[in-house]
């Protein structure tokens, strides 16, 4: 059916413009999942490949269906679909969807604090689980196991390593949860 000032695409072109768009939300998907679960890296560079290829085919496809077709709800679909699932990561929505899913688990598992590898608590992927500092570390990134988050009892605040090398440096992420990076140079005044 075609509507007025609209011309009727043919298939091939209108395979390839819904290819591209779910392409695209499949892209934001992944982002989605490897923000709130902050499983790995690799998931961040398929996303961004991905969606490489999207803009790409869109680039190719979107002047063909204005200039020829005149589908223009076709042709900015898969651009509105980007720039929604980008803010959305932006504004770390997932990886607050994330936590709020996780949270109870975690708080959970870090009263016991068990000095274990490789564990999944909520949907937060965890390389290792280990007192520390008076707290428990759940180190989350996958980037030689040099960060993640820290729970401290109540009443009890991460110590002041003054960025000490080799030393976690705590910063507020939720109540007596901390988030931290492990400072990998010696302080130099």
């Amino acid at each position: 059916m075609t509507t007025a000032g609209t011309v009727q695409a043919p298939r091939r072109w209108s395979v390839a413009m819904r290819a591209t768009t779910g392409a695209a939300m499949v892209a934001i998907a992944v982002m989605f999942v490897v923000d709130a679960t902050h499983i790995d890296v690799l998931g961040w560079v398929l996303a961004v490949v991905m969606l490489l290829a999207c803009g790409l085919s869109w680039m190719i496809l979107a002047p063909i269906g204005c200039a020829r077709y005149r589908q223009y709800r076709a042709v900015a679909v898969a651009p509105v679909v980007v720039i929604l699932g980008a803010g959305l990561v932006w504004f770390g929505v997932p990886e607050k969807v994330g936590w709020w899913i996780s949270a109870g688990s975690m708080t959970e598992a870090a009263r016991n604090c068990p000095d274990s590898e490789g564990e999944w608590f909520g949907v937060i992927r965890t390389y290792s689980v280990r007192p520390g500092d008076g707290g428990c570390q759940f180190t989350i990134d996958d980037m030689a196991m040099m960060g993640g988050l820290a729970y401290f009892p109540p009443g009890s605040p991460p110590p002041d390593h003054g960025g000490a090398g080799y030393q976690p440096v705590y910063t507020p992420y939720d109540g007596n949860w901390y988030r931290f990076a492990v400072t990998m140079h010696d302080h130099q005044p």
